[in-house]
Protein backbone atom coordinates (compact mmCIF):
# COMPACT_ATOMS: atom_id res chain seq x y z
CA UNK A 1 0.00 0.00 0.00
CA UNK A 2 1.45 3.36 -0.95
CA UNK A 3 0.86 6.81 0.52
CA UNK A 4 -0.86 8.01 -2.66
CA UNK A 5 -4.16 6.23 -2.08
CA UNK A 6 -7.08 8.63 -1.80
CA UNK A 7 -10.64 8.13 -0.78
CA UNK A 8 -13.27 9.89 -2.80
CA UNK A 9 -16.26 11.41 -1.08
CA UNK A 10 -19.62 9.89 -1.87
CA UNK A 11 -22.74 12.05 -1.82
CA UNK A 12 -25.76 11.03 0.24
CA UNK A 13 -27.75 10.65 -2.99
CA UNK A 14 -25.21 8.22 -4.43
CA UNK A 15 -25.00 6.24 -1.21
CA UNK A 16 -28.78 6.10 -0.92
CA UNK A 17 -29.09 4.79 -4.49
CA UNK A 18 -26.47 2.14 -3.74
CA UNK A 19 -28.06 0.99 -0.46
CA UNK A 20 -31.78 1.20 -1.25
CA UNK A 21 -33.78 0.23 -4.30
CA UNK A 22 -36.49 2.55 -5.63
CA UNK A 23 -39.28 0.85 -3.65
CA UNK A 24 -37.28 1.16 -0.43
CA UNK A 25 -36.62 4.84 -1.13
CA UNK A 26 -40.34 5.44 -1.70
CA UNK A 27 -41.23 3.64 1.54
CA UNK A 28 -38.62 5.64 3.46
CA UNK A 29 -39.96 8.90 2.01
CA UNK A 30 -43.54 7.94 2.91
CA UNK A 31 -42.56 7.07 6.49
CA UNK A 32 -40.59 10.29 6.79
CA UNK A 33 -43.65 12.24 5.67
CA UNK A 34 -45.77 10.50 8.34
CA UNK A 35 -43.18 11.29 11.01
CA UNK A 36 -43.07 14.96 9.98
CA UNK A 37 -46.88 15.14 10.18
CA UNK A 38 -46.78 13.60 13.66
CA UNK A 39 -44.16 16.08 14.84
CA UNK A 40 -46.16 19.03 13.48
CA UNK A 41 -49.33 17.70 15.12
CA UNK A 42 -47.49 17.20 18.43
CA UNK A 43 -46.31 20.81 18.29
CA UNK A 44 -49.91 21.97 17.82
CA UNK A 45 -50.99 19.89 20.83
CA UNK A 46 -48.21 21.49 22.86
CA UNK A 47 -49.50 24.96 21.92
CA UNK A 48 -52.98 23.93 23.06
CA UNK A 49 -51.61 22.68 26.37
CA UNK A 50 -49.59 25.86 26.95
CA UNK A 51 -52.80 27.81 26.42
CA UNK A 52 -54.45 25.63 29.11
CA UNK A 53 -57.16 24.60 26.64
CA UNK A 54 -58.71 21.14 26.54
CA UNK A 55 -59.37 19.00 23.49
CA UNK A 56 -63.07 19.27 24.34
CA UNK A 57 -62.93 23.09 24.22
CA UNK A 58 -61.07 23.04 20.89
CA UNK A 59 -63.56 20.52 19.51
CA UNK A 60 -66.48 22.71 20.57
CA UNK A 61 -64.95 25.76 18.88
CA UNK A 62 -64.26 23.76 15.70
CA UNK A 63 -67.65 22.04 15.70
CA UNK A 64 -66.12 18.56 15.73
CA UNK A 65 -65.82 15.76 18.28
CA UNK A 66 -63.07 15.54 20.89
CA UNK A 67 -62.01 12.31 19.17
CA UNK A 68 -61.38 14.26 15.95
CA UNK A 69 -59.21 16.78 17.81
CA UNK A 70 -57.27 13.84 19.27
CA UNK A 71 -56.78 12.43 15.75
CA UNK A 72 -55.53 15.79 14.51
CA UNK A 73 -53.08 16.00 17.41
CA UNK A 74 -51.72 12.57 16.48
CA UNK A 75 -51.16 13.64 12.86
CA UNK A 76 -54.21 11.94 11.36
CA UNK A 77 -55.20 14.83 9.14
CA UNK A 78 -56.95 14.55 5.80
CA UNK A 79 -54.62 16.52 3.59
CA UNK A 80 -56.22 16.11 0.18
CA UNK A 81 -56.99 19.79 -0.37
CA UNK A 82 -53.61 20.98 0.88
CA UNK A 83 -51.86 18.26 -1.11
CA UNK A 84 -53.73 19.31 -4.26
CA UNK A 85 -52.69 22.94 -3.79
CA UNK A 86 -49.10 21.87 -3.05
CA UNK A 87 -49.02 19.79 -6.24
CA UNK A 88 -50.41 22.70 -8.26
CA UNK A 89 -47.91 25.18 -6.83
CA UNK A 90 -45.14 22.60 -7.29
CA UNK A 91 -46.11 22.14 -10.93
CA UNK A 92 -45.51 25.87 -11.34
CA UNK A 93 -42.08 25.56 -9.75
CA UNK A 94 -43.07 26.88 -6.33
CA UNK A 95 -43.43 25.56 -2.81
CA UNK A 96 -46.62 25.85 -0.78
CA UNK A 97 -46.13 26.83 2.86
CA UNK A 98 -48.85 26.50 5.46
CA UNK A 99 -47.90 28.28 8.67
CA UNK A 100 -49.79 28.52 11.97
CA UNK A 101 -49.05 31.89 13.58
CA UNK A 102 -49.62 32.21 17.34
CA UNK A 103 -48.01 35.63 17.69
CA UNK A 104 -44.98 34.56 19.69
CA UNK A 105 -44.60 31.24 17.88
CA UNK A 106 -45.06 29.92 14.36
CA UNK A 107 -45.34 26.31 13.25
CA UNK A 108 -44.84 25.29 9.62
CA UNK A 109 -47.53 22.71 8.88
CA UNK A 110 -46.81 22.09 5.21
Amino acid sequence: MNGDSKTSAVSWGELKEELFDVDDQRAIAAHAQVLRAQVRAYRLAEVRKRQHTTQVAVAHTMGVSQARVSEIERGHIIRSEVDTLAAYVGALGGNLRLVADFGDETITLA
